[in-house]
């Protein structure tokens, strides 16, 4: 996945727009770009902040959710077990 709409040039170009209003082929063409690819990003952000809440909801927005230990050792346990059963057929 991207982590970004712009590049940094984009970005000096959309800025000096905003303060100044002067544009260029170069700012158009964003423009142009922005305009086609605008219903499929906010689909795709709308789709991002769904995943996200429920991340959050489920407390793993600012990392992996760990296993209990106690949980951790069953379930490796059993993929241990799964392993010596596979080898025995």
């Amino acid at each position: 996945m991207r982590s970004y709409l712009f590049t940094d040039r984009d970005r000096e170009r959309l800025r000096a727009w905003l303060e100044s209003g002067v544009e260029d082929d170069g700012t158009r063409m964003i423009f142009v770009a922005m305009r086609r690819s605008l219903r499929r990003i906010v689909v795709d952000v709308d789709l991002m902040v769904l995943v996200l809440r429920r991340l959050r909801a489920e407390g793993r927005l600012m990392g992996r959710a760990r296993l209990p230990g106690d949980l951790g050792r069953t379930v490796r346990g059993l993929e241990s077990g799964l392993r010596a059963c596979r080898k025995l057929s």
